[in-house]
């Protein structure tokens, strides 16, 4: 008997699909190599795009984390850490079919024959990530160590989401790619110290990362010990363009797999979270949308973003994120947003380009318009 909609991959858009199709009344068949698999990064997201979801799916909170550039800037927004397990308890598959199995593309396509609707959520590299992947890429490494062994890299913040400062280098003005520390807590008196690339083609090698890190936590007196034998590592390679490339033919891509990650913040759960329900809505009223995520002109604005990033000097970026934090608050939330329109995200960008000194402005300009 023809499913309703077969969903292929259980991250958290394909799960959330899932379970917001079979919640809706909706027959559905559900394909992953490991359906059962807890899943294993870490998921940060604001809590007011935290929806209908119960409070047990957060693991940590911080009240107000800070991004630091030549300033020090308070988001005045809570930022929350979700527990895999709980959020995946909180988007039951009850009556979802599972299949055991890990597709192709050809596989995908010829689910049609069981299945009224096709979903991709396979991710942005279904085949796997590789060290040598070309596309812009954002690249982390990160430890988790005592919350009191994290205190002097924090210098007073309770979390932070970008400090941008350059302690990671031995030089004064570095012209490297830039790297911002991302500290939070994980919970259970753990902190993440994390050393991000937001953008970067290729991606900036795992190795060099690590080494930014131990630079910069031990610059500002963080233990060796603590830096050197943490109490976990993660390791974080995200496409910023997603896949990249058009779905298999006549399926629907969620997530990363296709649109649904942020293109100049990388984060994409919050985004997938939401969409599965107003897609569930729509597949449950019979109606099958062109595309998941359409490539419409708040996605091409974010793509200029994208583009600066990759071309900004250490110097140029700093300035870009100074501007950043200056914006009111409800101005960051649009530029954080995937879900931000057009309008709205067009007049964050001025208002960040706007209060930016003229030399930063005529940088940012050559690397949204220039040749590359």
């Amino acid at each position: 008997m023809m499913k309703d909609v077969a969903v292929v991959g259980l991250g958290p858009a394909g799960r959330a699909l899932a379970s917001r199709c079979a919640t809706r009344g909706l027959s559905v068949l559900a394909v992953d190599p490991r359906p059962d698999a807890v899943w294993t990064p870490t998921y940060g997201i604001w809590a007011d795009e935290l929806g209908d979801l119960p409070s047990a799916v957060v693991r940590a909170r911080a009240a107000n984390p800070e991004l630091r550039s030549f300033g020090v800037h308070p988001l005045e927004r809570a930022y929350l850490v979700l527990d895999n397990a709980a959020l995946q308890a909180a988007l039951p598959l009850d009556g979802v079919e599972l299949r055991t199995a890990r597709l192709d593309d050809a596989q995908v396509t010829a689910l049609r024959r069981e299945a009224r609707v096709v979903v991709d959520a396979r991710g942005a590299r279904p085949a796997g990530l590789r060290t040598d992947d070309p596309a812009p890429m954002q690249t982390a490494y990160g430890i988790v160590v005592p919350t009191e062994a994290a205190t002097a890299a924090l210098q007073g913040a309770e979390a932070l989401l970008m400090d941008w400062r350059t302690d990671w280098s031995e030089h004064e003005r570095p012209t490297a790619t830039p790297t911002f520390l991302y500290a939070i807590p994980v919970g259970e008196g753990r902190m993440l110290l994390e050393e991000t690339c937001l953008a970067a083609a290729p991606g900036l090698p795992v190795a060099d990362l690590r080494a930014r890190l131990r630079r910069r936590l031990l610059s500002r007196g963080v233990a060796a010990s603590a830096v050197d034998d943490p109490l976990d590592r993660e390791v974080v390679r995200i496409p910023m363009r997603g896949r990249g490339a058009a779905p298999p033919s006549g399926v629907l891509a969620v997530g990363t797999a296709g649109r649904g990650g942020h293109r100049i913040t990388g984060y994409s759960v919050a985004h997938s979270l939401r969409r599965a329900c107003a897609l569930a809505e729509t597949l449950a009223r019979g109606d099958v949308p062109a595309d998941a995520d359409p490539l419409d002109a708040a996605e091409r604005l974010r793509e200029i973003g994208l583009r600066a990033l990759l071309r900004l000097s250490t110097q140029g970026t700093l300035e870009l994120f100074e501007g950043f934090g200056r914006l009111p608050a409800a101005r960051r939330r649009d530029l954080l947003s995937r879900d931000t329109g057009a309008a709205d995200l067009a007049r964050t960008m001025w208002g960040m380009f706007a209060t930016m000194p003229t030399s930063a402005k005529a940088e940012l300009v050559r690397a949204t318009v220039g040749r590359s």
